[in-house]
């Protein structure tokens, strides 16, 4: 029943219908038109009343065809820019949504550096406070960059500081100082937002940037203009980094509802066992929730080990499952004192059964808002791997050629990142173990190789960027909260109280 490495990896591939693909291909294209014609548009009136009077009528329709040259070539830019990023740096993923999200940003980005640049000069006060140029500090870049790194990557905000930077500095009409400040502030707010769980570490993180774009400000200020108004740029910069936490709050839950992201702030309030789905597997598919509880604390634990994330993992364990809870009596953790009601049903009808609660699971997290993260680990937690179990069932129909081994496999597709697989390898484990009876660590050992070694013969693993060190490690962590979650308790004399002493 094994196959070829090449085999496995054309059963990992599980083509999106066609129909869903070309309908998120015509939203993203008619959201992509909105944003660009929102873009052409505000520059097109921000400066048309410099415009000669003369030439008013002439004068607009330059302008406005300037808008739209000018929004055709940043968006130009910002694909190129991306694409080549993607191909060159490896953990770079930036998908189609993503390249949009950065897009609308970008438009936020040109929103405040024209509201800086135009309104500050010449609101009563602010313009008599200092340059007008020196406003350009308080542009939002490390704010954002905060919420792009939050929400995809550190090597996706740093690419994005970088374009975004060129693009600000060219709406205010800067220079070489306010390149460099959006530069350096744009990527301290990338550096500092690392693992945010919940959000008082995003005004930290915020307040983290305050020194870097304080210290910036000033020190450009002082090296191009000669020091005059080194003080007033030291807090101007400051009040940015200031604002930093606050506007990143702002953005964040707006991208993750408009765009289906999901930050590890979101993660954290979904991993809560008051959430209605939780409540519904803990009443109704106890033996699943119970199973999905240790599936979660292995994620965890082997993510921390090679460095994945652990929020994601733990979260997407608890609802890896999930799907089960419309029919819980067909598997086997919720039968406890019955018989198993695949005894009177074909292999084929039970194939239908088990590989329904993937499809089922994905609908009821996406249906909850949940937003692709957890949605995608479970549905390639299972990968293409086989129902070993139905298969051996089945072998008289196989002999007949009335079924295929291949109709014996999940549909796939395969994980796609190192915490889809952790979740994957935990949840096999945990179930063979939980079958074993008094195992010994020794054998707990040898049932987690096996698992690994299996899944990574089968081809499962082909499209995630585990190395053969992250498994090693992986197994060792896995295996040995196993061994601490199955060891064998002492025996108990009759005479005795009948209560377990805990600490044996």
């Amino acid at each position: 029943m094994s196959v070829s490495k090449t085999e496995a990896k054309d059963n990992c591939s599980a083509p999106e219908p066609g129909g869903r693909r070309d309908f998120q291909s015509a939203r993203l294209l008619i959201m992509a038109a909105g944003a660009s014609a929102i873009v052409a548009i505000l520059f097109y009136f921000w400066e048309m009343e410099p415009a000669p009077r003369s030439m008013r009528r002439w004068g607009e329709l330059f302008l406005f065809m300037g808008a739209v040259v000018f929004t055709m070539a940043a968006a130009i830019f910002l694909r190129d820019w991306f694409v080549a990023a993607r191909k060159e740096i490896r953990k770079l993923r930036a998908t189609a949504r993503d390249f949009l999200f950065l897009f609308s940003l970008s438009l936020i980005l040109f929103v405040a550096a024209k509201g800086v640049s135009t309104f500050l000069a010449v609101t009563p006060g602010f313009g008599r406070l200092t340059d007008p140029r020196i406003y350009a500090c308080l542009i939002p870049l490390s704010a954002l960059a905060m919420v792009v790194r939050v929400l995809i990557s550190f090597e996706t905000a740093i690419m994005f500081t970088v374009a975004a930077s060129v693009l600000s500095t060219a709406a205010v009409s800067g220079r070489w100082p306010e390149l460099l400040f959006l530069l350096l502030s744009g990527t301290a707010g990338a550096c500092v937002a690392r693992r945010i769980t919940d959000r008082y570490k995003v005004l930290r993180a915020g307040t983290l940037t305050v020194p870097v774009s304080a210290i910036t400000a000033g020190a450009l200020e002082y090296a191009f203009s000669g020091g005059g108004q080194t003080l007033q740029a030291c807090v101007i910069g400051a009040v940015n980094g200031i604002l930093a936490g606050p506007v990143a709050l702002a953005v964040m839950p707006v991208a993750e509802l408009v765009f289906g992201y999901t930050s590890d702030i979101r993660l954290t309030e979904l991993g809560s066992a008051n959430h209605p789905l939780l409540s519904r597997l803990m009443k109704e598919a106890p033996g699943t929730f119970h199973h999905s509880l240790i599936v979660g604390a292995l994620s965890e634990a082997g993510a921390h080990a090679i460095g994945a994330n652990a929020a994601v993992c733990r979260v997407a364990a608890l609802y890896h499952d999930i799907g089960k809870a419309g029919k819980p009596q067909y598997y086997s953790e919720n039968q406890a004192g019955t018989e198993n009601l695949h005894d009177a049903l074909s292999p084929g009808l039970s194939r239908t059964v088990i590989l329904s609660h993937v499809k089922e699971g994905v609908k009821m997290v996406r249906e909850a808002g949940f937003g692709d993260r957890v949605a995608e680990i479970i549905e390639q937690h299972h990968g293409t791997s086989i129902l070993y179990c139905f298969l051996d069932k089945a072998k008289p129909m196989i002999q007949d050629r009335k079924a295929s081994e291949e109709m014996f496999r999940y549909p796939g597709p395969c994980p796609k990142t190192k915490e889809a697989a952790i979740v994957m390898i935990a949840d096999a484990t945990e179930a063979t173990v939980r079958s074993m009876r008094s195992p010994s660590s020794q054998e707990v050992k040898e049932a987690v190789t096996g698992i690994i070694n299996r899944a990574y013969l089968d081809g499962q693993l082909n499209e995630c960027e585990m190395t053969l060190r992250d498994l090693s490690i992986l197994g060792e962590s896995i295996g040995r909260v196993l061994i601490a979650i199955a060891h064998r308790r002492v025996d108990y004399p009759a005479s005795g109280s009948g209560l377990a002493d805990e600490e044996t």
